[in-house]
C-alpha cells in the first residue's frame, strides 16, 4: 500500500493582492529560524502564508527558479513582486513586505 502525501496548493492565495509564499525543507536549520522571523513579522503585517516543503514542489521550485532554502516570495495574485533568501532580522522582514 503506498501512502498518498497531501501536496499543499501553492496557488491557495493567488486571489489576494499581497501574499506570501515561505519555502524550505525539514532539515534546513536556517529555515526554522527564518520560519521563527518570519512568524514575527507576520504577526504585525497579517499577510496570507502559504508555507511549502520544496522536497515536494520540484515543478514549482524549476518554474521559479528557486536556488536555496529558505525563500520567501511577496507575491502579488500569481506575480512575483520580491524574493529574499537572506532573511536577517525581523525590521529587515518588515521593511521588505511592506
Amino acid at each position: 500500500m503506498s501512502k498518498s502525501i497531501e501536496i499543499d496548493d501553492v496557488t491557495e492565495n493567488f486571489g489576494e493582492d499581497k501574499h506570501l509564499i515561505f519555502g524550505y525543507t525539514p532539515t534546513c536549520g536556517t529555515c526554522k529560524v527564518s520560519e521563527r522571523m518570519l512568524d514575527i513579522a507576520n504577526e504585525i503585517l497579517k499577510l496570507p502564508v502559504k508555507k511549502i516543503d520544496m522536497n515536494f514542489h520540484p515543478k514549482f521550485s524549476e518554474t521559479h527558479q528557486i536556488m536555496s532554502v529558505p525563500v520567501l516570495m511577496l507575491m502579488n495574485k500569481d506575480k512575483e513582486v520580491k524574493r529574499l533568501y537572506a532573511f536577517r532580522s525581523v525590521p529587515y522582514l518588515l521593511e521588505n513586505l511592506k
